[in-house]
């Protein structure tokens, strides 16, 4: 944390606005692993601002995600799905429809918290058809996975089977294209 504050004010006196921005996310990431959510969301929110106040979208995009993890962790799970939903719409105004699926199924996992179930049946499902278009087959199936334990919570083991079976079949895919193209190599 010393080190961070001092690469801060480094950036600070410097007036390097990208170096004091990097520090400011280094010093919340400090606060969030020793537990303290409060001040980290506060060193966050500070970075985003100066993001925003920039234009740097990417990274406001991102930076709303850290928020929306830091107050999930909190237990302040409107401020986190407000943040998780920022992250996503950002995220598809870049054209990163791989970082919005993840977004959007971090916004369900805070809706499930929150005692939404449904509303995070519906999040998680967007995610899940936002994922088919990436050609990301491990977010697939890992959002195929989120979808059926979510199904599963809601009473519905048929449809949860269903949904492990895509994630498999998608996996057994993956790894049959991985070992085709290292035996390929190897020759």
């Amino acid at each position: 944390l010393a080190r961070y504050r001092a690469a801060l004010d480094a950036g600070r006196e410097a007036k390097d606005l990208y170096a004091t921005g990097r520090a400011m996310e280094s010093v919340a990431g400090a606060h969030a692993e020793l537990g303290d959510f409060s001040r980290a969301s506060d060193w966050y929110g500070r970075a985003l601002a100066q993001r925003l106040a920039h234009g740097e979208r990417a990274d406001a995009a991102r930076l709303y995600g850290r928020l929306g993890a830091v107050h999930t962790y909190q237990g302040r799970y409107g401020e986190a799905l407000r943040n998780w939903r920022a992250a996503a719409s950002g995220h598809r105004r870049l054209g990163d429809t791989a970082a919005q699926a993840r977004a959007l199924s971090e916004a369900a996992r805070v809706q499930e918290y929150a005692g939404r179930p449904q509303e995070s049946l519906h999040t998680c499902r967007e995610a899940v058809e936002l994922a088919r278009g990436t050609g990301d087959v491990r977010l697939q199936a890992a959002l195929q996975l989120r979808l059926a334990d979510t199904l599963d919570r809601l009473g519905d083991p048929a449809a949860a089977r269903l949904h492990r079976a895509v994630a498999d079949n998608l996996l057994g895919a993956a790894r049959e294209a991985y070992e085709t193209n290292s035996a390929r190599s190897e020759k």
